[in-house]
C-alpha cells in the first residue's frame, strides 16, 4: 500500500517526537524531503515552509490519531498556567477545534477542555461533527488563479518548460486531507484549463525545437 503524508516538519528534531512513536508500535514510515515547487524560481523560497514529509498508510491514520491524541492528553496536564490558550475567549477556543487542522493536537484538547470547564458543554461527538464538516470543506477543489494560468500559456508561446511545469500542476496537482485521502486541489474548469496549458506546452516546445532543428 502507498505511503502517504501524515505529518510536515522544518527539521528531523521536530520529526522525533512521531517518528519514535511510530517506532515503538512497529508503524511502517517514511522521512524524506518535500520537493521544491516547480513556480519556486519565481514566486521565492518560503523559509517557514516544511521541508520534511512524514509518510504513513493511509489505514494507519486512525491508529497513529488515537496514539497522538492519548499522549497530547498527558502533555496538557503539564501545560504552564500561563499557556497562551488560557486568555483566548469562548469564540477563539471553538475556531480552533472548528479548524483543527491548523493546530496542535494538545491545543485542539485544550482548547475543548476549557470550553466545558467554562460551561460551554462540547463533547467528543461534537468535536467529531466539527472535524467531519472541516474536512467536507478540505475535500472541496479550489479555483486556480487565473494570472498564473495565463502567465503558463505565454510560457508555452515561447515554448518554455515553465509553461508545462505550471499547466500539470493545476492539472493533476492532489492535496492530500487529514483523513489521508487525496483529492484533487483545482475544481474542473481550473483542471481543464490547466490541462489545456499542459498539452500547448508540449507543442510549443516541440515547435520552437523543430524550428531550431531547421535553421542547422
Amino acid at each position: 500500500m502507498e505511503l502517504v503524508t501524515y505529518s510536515k516538519c522544518k527539521t528531523t528534531e521536530e520529526a522525533g517526537e512521531l517518528i519514535e512513536l511510530l517506532k515503538q508500535h512497529a508503524i511502517n514510515y517514511l522521512l524524506e524531503p518535500i520537493p521544491e515547487p516547480p513556480l519556486v524560481t519565481y514566486t521565492g523560497k518560503d523559509d517557514k515552509a516544511d521541508i520534511l514529509a512524514i509518510k504513513i498508510k493511509p489505514a494507519d491514520f486512525e491508529k497513529v490519531d488515537q496514539l497522538l491524541n492519548q499522549a497530547a492528553t498527558e502533555n496538557i496536564e503539564k501545560l504552564d498556567s500561563d499557556y497562551y490558550l488560557f486568555e483566548f475567549t469562548d469564540a477563539e477556543l471553538f475556531e480552533i477545534l472548528e479548524r483543527f487542522d491548523e493546530w496542535s493536537r494538545e491545543d485542539v484538547l485544550l482548547a475543548q477542555k476549557l470550553l466545558n470547564a467554562r460551561g460551554t458543554p462540547v463533547t467528543d461527538e461534537k468535536v467529531q461533527e466539527l472535524k467531519n464538516k472541516r474536512i467536507a470543506r478540505l475535500r472541496q477543489p479550489e479555483k486556480g488563479r487565473t494570472g498564473w494560468l495565463v502567465f503558463g500559456f505565454i510560457c508555452t508561446l515561447l515554448g518554455g518548460l515553465l509553461g508545462i511545469f505550471i499547466g500539470y500542476h493545476h492539472y493533476q496537482f492532489k492535496k492530500i486531507i487529514p483523513t489521508g485521502e487525496k483529492v484533487y486541489a483545482y475544481d474542473t474548469k481550473t483542471r481543464k484549463t490547466g490541462k489545456q496549458v499542459f498539452y500547448a506546452g508540449i507543442l510549443g516546445l516541440v515547435a520552437w525545437f523543430v524550428l531550431w532543428m531547421l535553421k542547422l
